[in-house]
C-alpha cells in the first residue's frame, strides 16, 4: 500500500477551518457594546414557541430580559444587556411577521418561531 504524502493532509485541515469559518456565524452579533447601526442589521433574538407558553416567558427563561411595566403590558427594554435607545425598539415577530399583540399575550404553538429585533422608531 502506497503512503500518501503529509501535505495532502494538512491541505485538507486548511480546507476544512477555512469552510468552517466561512459557514458558522458570527456568535457576538448582539454585543451591546456594538454600535446601534450593526446592532440593528445583524442582532436577532430567535427561539422556538412551546405550547402553553407566552412568548415573554420564553424569552425571560432563555435570557436576561429588563421589561418596564404600562397599562397594556410589559415592554422590552434591554436584552442580554442590548438596551433599545431612545430612537429604537425591541420589535416582536411571529413566524417572520410584526406581531399585533404583546409578547406577554401571545400563547406560543410549538411550530411558531419568535424572534427580537431591534427596530428603528417611524415618527
Amino acid at each position: 500500500m502506497q503512503r500518501r504524502p503529509n501535505w495532502i493532509y494538512v491541505l485538507g485541515v486548511l480546507v476544512l477551518a477555512f469552510g468552517l469559518y466561512l459557514i458558522v456565524p458570527d456568535r457576538n452579533l448582539c454585543n451591546p457594546t456594538n454600535e446601534i447601526a450593526q446592532l440593528e442589521q445583524k442582532c436577532e433574538i430567535s427561539y422556538q414557541g412551546v405550547e402553553g407558553q407566552n412568548a415573554l416567558e420564553l424569552l425571560k427563561s432563555n435570557h436576561k430580559v429588563e421589561t418596564q411595566s404600562f397599562s397594556f403590558g410589559e415592554m422590552v427594554q434591554s436584552i442580554d444587556g442590548v438596551a433599545s435607545p431612545a430612537t429604537h425598539f425591541w420589535a416582536f415577530e411571529i413566524n417572520g411577521a410584526l406581531a399585533e399583540v404583546g409578547a406577554g399575550d401571545y400563547q406560543t404553538k410549538n411550530d411558531d418561531t419568535l424572534s427580537w429585533k431591534l427596530q428603528k422608531l417611524e415618527i
